[in-house]
């Protein structure tokens, strides 16, 4: 595709012209992660992120991949009384994640420097609202934890699952890039039949899942 949304290019431009709910002390920022090309949450996919926010009002959030801070200060805006873990490896976002949660007070916002993997399994749940956007190959590797942690009634969100339509196309736009989709279809698959998760995919952005965590006897007849 030579757009980065699962939407013809007009609807896209439309959509985007609209008015944002985006928090207006967050609009400086939001604009300047995007003329850098910082790899944050596209629009659409915070225009979502902002409206399950307001419907959930979750306590306490995990985010992984904080990239520079963006997604993260915006669910800090919506939900003022939670407290946020977010896990980033990446030594230059993290400079500029601290950064900018120190500017646009991210005083409920606890920053982990590292590997995802290695500091998932070391955190203690439940979470009720749990978002991932950070390497697409890891995805199926953070799955158990990310399962683990979530409190039940508790929602998952993924960004960019369908990777720029290459997963449901079912080849990669280079061959570097094969494992990834691979990787990803597997993903959305094991969410799909996963017995703990309720999982819609939505053509959102780059395609997102939204999951919901069970009770253990949901379903079950009385």
């Amino acid at each position: 595709m030579a757009y980065d949304c699962l939407i013809d290019p007009v609807t896209e431009a439309y959509l985007r012209a609209l008015p944002s709910a985006l928090p207006r002390d967050l609009v400086p920022l939001d604009q300047y992660v995007r003329a850098q090309g910082f790899p944050v949450s596209s629009r659409e996919a915070i225009e979502f992120l902002i409206l399950l926010c307001r419907m959930l009002q979750p306590q306490r959030i995990l985010e992984i991949g904080t990239c520079v801070g963006y997604s993260a200060l915006v669910m800090s805006r919506l939900c003022p009384n939670a407290t946020i873990d977010t896990i980033e490896r990446n030594p230059a976002m993290i400079s500029d994640a601290k950064a900018n949660l120190d500017r646009y007070h991210g005083e409920h916002i606890t920053l982990f420097e590292g590997d995802a993997a290695v500091i998932l399994p070391n955190l203690s749940g439940p979470y009720d609202l749990i978002y991932l956007d950070a390497a697409k190959g890891q995805y199926p590797a953070y799955l158990p934890d990310c399962v683990r942690l979530l409190r039940e009634g508790g929602v998952f969100l993924v960004d960019d699952v369908l990777f720029r339509g290459q997963v449901p196309a079912g080849k990669p736009d280079c061959h570097r890039n094969q494992t990834i989709v691979n990787r990803l279809d597997a993903f959305i698959r094991r969410l799909k039949d996963h017995p703990q998760l309720t999982t819609t995919v939505l053509p959102i952005s780059d395609g997102m899942t939204v999951s919901v965590k069970r009770s253990p006897n949901h379903g079950e007849k009385a």
